[in-house]
């Protein structure tokens, strides 16, 4: 089907017949994904009565969450897992009428600036510092600190016009620049709080002399600009929890790990806020991606 027969169909929308608009909906469904573009971009547009806005609306986040699902089998399903795509799909299901190409501009604006800063005769902490200084100092990151979970904290597309969240969503943001950039830096399931991991890829999945992961040269804070956490300090931290220091509670995880962890954090600050339909399309989501991930794999909640 042609933009313009797109088009015309879409505009049928606004025929008050329940009848037509049956049949509209029936043939945008059929067109599938094709039809989420022109859908957006109606939407957009001024003069739309209140009927066509709410049906277009509805088609849009139908057709978009399909969109969005397949989107998301398909990355699990890759070998290389770049958490950057996976946000940008996270932000589509959210809300399906918006465009996320100016939130990939900001993405790729903040990796490039990264890549002309570093060389590779750098050591791991120079790498870290000057990452540091570009997405903390020049663009201006920062924690939130206080109050209830809320949606802004986590979502990557408020994240990013605020320059600030909490330490899951920073830390996301922080790795999906490193991955792009083949940085050797991977997530870590810290329980109560997520940080990062700077390791030695030829030893990751061994195990230390204290019988914890392997490989990791250094911890990273992405809630406190970046800071540097020295393993033994993880120990610490881990004891006073009566926690085993081990892969899983302190170990390079998965970016499917990163991502589900991000999912149930934003389903329990919709819960928070009372905005419950989103809150229980958060949960859909998850589960979605837990049936495709293969193994299983284990999460805490943020």
């Amino acid at each position: 089907m042609s933009v313009t027969e797109l088009n015309a169909l879409i505009s049928l929308l606004e025929d008050p017949d329940e009848g037509v608009y049956n049949a509209v909906r029936r043939e945008l469904e059929h067109v599938g994904e094709a039809a989420l573009p022109p859908l957006r971009q109606a939407i957009e547009e001024e003069g739309h009565g209140t009927v066509f806005l709410a049906r277009a609306k509805e088609l849009l986040d139908h057709l978009g969450t399909d969109e969005v699902r397949s989107g998301f089998a398909h990355w699990i399903g890759s070998e290389d897992h770049l958490l950057g795509p996976a946000l940008l799909l996270l932000d589509r299901y959210v809300d399906p009428s918006r465009s996320n190409a100016e939130l990939k501009a900001t993405m790729d604006k903040v990796k490039q600036d990264i890549w002309l800063e570093l060389n590779d005769d750098m050591t791991a902490l120079e790498q870290v510092k000057v990452i540091n200084r570009i997405f903390f100092e020049h663009h201006g990151f920062s924690g939130t600190r206080g109050g209830a979970a809320k949606p802004a904290d986590a979502l990557p597309r408020e994240v990013l016009e605020a320059r600030k969240g909490n330490s899951l969503a920073l830390g996301a943001l922080y790795l999906a620049m490193a991955q792009e950039l083949s940085l050797p830096i991977h997530g870590v399931n810290l329980p109560n709080h997520f940080i990062l991991a700077y390791c030695d890829g030829g030893h990751l999945g061994e195990l230390s002399e204290d019988g914890g992961p392997g490989g990791v040269l250094f911890y990273i804070n992405p809630f406190n600009k970046g800071g540097i956490i020295h393993p033994d300090e993880v120990n610490v931290f881990l004891g006073h929890l009566d926690l085993p220091v081990d892969q899983r509670n302190c170990g390079p995880c998965h970016p499917v790990d990163v991502l589900r962890r991000l999912i149930g954090n934003l389903a329990y600050a919709f819960e928070r806020k009372e905005e419950l339909g989103q809150a229980e399309r958060m949960r859909e989501l998850l589960f979605f991606v837990e049936g495709c991930s293969t193994p299983k794999r284990t999460e805490r909640a943020e």
